[in-house]
């Protein structure tokens, strides 16, 4: 399936452990900037240290470009909630319930998106065992 560039929202499925269930979440693509700028707060300098950065990036940029989730994948206080504006279950507070109680969800769109977007479409060894000669 060929990637949609465009401002319509992308998707991606999940098995999340702690629930045993499949999660869907609705994002946007990043731009170019964004994409740029999370991977330069990576890291900081602190005088002459430089310090991981990474949980407090995945967070900000996995919030800033997450949209939504499928109904179903949360519950808050025993009720369903849901992103959508037009459900029943609908929740304003949606996403500070997810950034507060589920950050690992955000923290792995983040990762989806920013990081590991593209693999390799080849495996590493030929089925002989043998490592191919990339040159």
């Amino acid at each position: 399936m060929p990637r949609e560039l465009s401002d319509k929202p992308c998707e991606v499925t999940f098995f999340d452990r702690i629930s045993e269930s499949k999660m869907t979440f609705y994002y946007d693509l990043p731009a170019t900037e964004d994409r740029v700028a999370y991977t330069n707060s990576l890291a900081i300098r602190r005088g002459n240290k430089i310090e991981s950065n990474v949980g407090t990036a995945r967070l900000k940029y996995g919030a800033k470009i997450l949209r939504g989730f499928k109904e179903g994948a949360f519950k808050k206080d025993g009720k369903l909630i849901a992103s959508d504006p037009k459900s029943a279950n609908y929740d304003p507070a949606w996403k500070t319930f997810v950034r507060q109680y589920a950050p690992d969800c955000i923290e792995m769109l983040a990762m989806h998106v920013f990081e590991t977007s593209l693999m390799n479409d080849t495996p590493d060894e030929e089925e002989d065992g043998k490592t191919e000669n990339p040159l």
